[in-house]
């Protein structure tokens, strides 16, 4: 292994406590997203009015009559 100085060491491990930071905020934001994603299925699935084949399966015709 090649011998580093203090000063490499230093910014070596700010790098890395940098990165990992960054992994952190990436993966928070990324289950923030997905949270609001689900949220916002969820709104439209109950704003979603009823389609005309639904509509037509609870209703009496000749043919099931």
């Amino acid at each position: 292994m090649k011998r580093r100085n203090a000063r490499q060491l230093v910014r070596m491990l700010s790098d890395m406590r940098h990165a990992a930071n960054c992994r952190t905020l990436r993966a928070a934001a990324t289950q923030r997203a997905i949270e609001l994603a689900a949220e916002e299925a969820a709104e439209a699935e109950q704003d979603k009015p009823d389609t005309a084949r639904e509509n037509t399966r609870d209703k009496t015709t000749w043919r099931t009559s």
